[in-house]
């Protein structure tokens, strides 16, 4: 239970410091969020090569939704979110490469962010470009 508390708090601060720098641009911020938490499964699962494997087919999948995200339909972004706090759950089933806990923690922030971003940035809109 500490592992939820504590993704709701980091999820909170993330939320706070979003809101307080206003010049960030919301979509690029949710984008590059979804962009970066798929990397840190590489580092966790380095020393296995299956766990690698998965890793990165994570990586590709959640760097697309993310790219695609941004330039076409945020909605990609939301729904990578999502998809990846799955990801946070299932990774452990397939790996031991994460650390105990690490599946509640994230996809709790996942979520919660998946939450935010579709509250605040009204991403049934498509975006430009």
């Amino acid at each position: 239970m500490n592992d939820f508390f504590i993704g709701t708090i980091t999820t909170i601060i993330v939320v706070v410091l979003i809101e307080l720098l206003r010049f960030l641009e919301k979509r690029l911020v949710g984008a590059l969020t979804l962009a970066g938490i798929a990397f840190i499964y590489i580092g966790f699962a380095w020393h296995d090569i299956r766990s690698l494997v998965y890793a990165i087919l994570g990586v590709a999948l959640f760097f697309g939704l993310s790219y695609f995200g941004y330039k076409k339909n945020f909605m990609l972004v939301i729904a990578g979110l999502i998809l990846h706090g799955v990801w946070d759950i299932l990774f452990p089933f397939v790996s031991q490469a994460a650390p105990k806990g690490y599946d509640v923690f994230c996809a709790t922030i996942d979520f919660l962010l998946a939450v935010y971003f579709y509250i605040r940035v009204k991403p049934l809109k498509i975006c430009p470009n």
